[in-house]
């Protein structure tokens, strides 16, 4: 499910969420206070598999994403970032994914702070008479959304970051009908150059990452995630990413039946949470292939 990709939000600070996303994204890298206020910003990627925070939002299909932002003055910044996704991860009526975000960065000495607010919207969205029961959670009515505070810290190569959802979790609720705002999500991202790999003229770096999603009144919906693996800018404006991602959120859909497993997913799902279609655990190991373009 969905963040601030985030978180980034401030997933990603969009990691790289992507959230979210990007769920885990860092936007300290892309607005910053050496930029010049009113440059537009943009990125596009094409990716094997969208993982929002080690959760799969397109039922193991690509997803082609598009961000959108500008620095403001005195360090503020603004943007959007938009995906495909499955309707079975959670968005009934929807193939689209819409965040927006605003925060402030600053830069004391050799930490770089980025802080703000990332929302998630999924347009054409609409969740009625959501069917739940005892191992199954439930969703509030309306338009699916998300929103968070974030704070993020990167010195070098290595970022922390911390979400806090002020709404329900992507309108997430427990099984007993309890809300999951105040849920969090805590990012640690590593991206560390190698200067000796010069393969294809590119500038290679390893990329490690883990985090912890905390959904407030349903344990059963938390769970760790990681992913590591290679990084490579081919220039100025390409990035090609070869990940490894995997959780131990709970999405065995052989019992989930009987026992909790939230992160079971049918590849369709109506308004009233009925599923269609076969089924997949959300959150299993991939290999996953992104490919980006920017223009910073």
């Amino acid at each position: 499910m969905q963040f601030l990709r985030a978180c980034l939000l401030g997933s990603c600070l969009l990691l790289t969420c992507n959230a979210q996303a990007q769920s885990d994204s860092d936007h300290t890298k892309k607005y910053n206070p050496t930029q010049e206020p009113y440059t537009l910003l943009w990125n596009a990627s094409v990716v094997s598999d969208y993982r929002s925070k080690g959760i799969d939002q397109t039922f193991g299909l690509p997803a082609f994403q598009f961000e959108l932002g500008t620095l403001l003055p005195n360090n503020f910044y603004v943007g959007t970032w938009n995906s495909n996704v499955s309707t079975g991860a959670g968005y009934p009526g929807t193939f689209l994914e819409t965040d927006f975000f605003a925060g402030w960065t600053h830069v004391i000495d050799e930490y770089h702070i980025n802080t703000g607010l990332y929302g998630v919207v999924f347009p054409g969205s609409n969740v009625a008479n959501y069917v739940t029961s005892p191992v199954e959670p439930g969703m509030s009515s309306g338009l699916v959304h998300n929103g968070d505070v974030f704070l993020a810290v990167r010195k070098g190569p290595v970022t922390i970051q911390q979400n806090v959802t002020f709404t329900n979790a992507g309108n997430m609720l427990s099984p007993t009908g309890q809300s999951t705002a105040g849920s969090a999500y805590t990012n640690l991202l590593g991206v560390f150059p190698v200067s000796s790999w010069n393969w294809l003229d590119g500038q290679w770096s390893v990329v490690a990452h883990t985090g912890y999603q905390f959904i407030n009144n349903y344990s059963a919906a938390s769970y760790f995630d990681w992913k590591f693996g290679i990084q490579t800018k081919l220039d100025k404006a390409w990035t090609v990413d070869l990940l490894y991602i995997q959780t131990n959120a709970k999405g065995n859909c052989s019992i989930a039946a009987t026992t909790a497993q939230p992160y079971c997913y049918n590849k369709f799902q109506n308004a009233s949470g009925v599923g269609s279609g076969p089924t997949k655990n959300a959150g299993d190991a991939t290999v996953m292939l992104s490919i980006k373009v920017a223009n910073f």
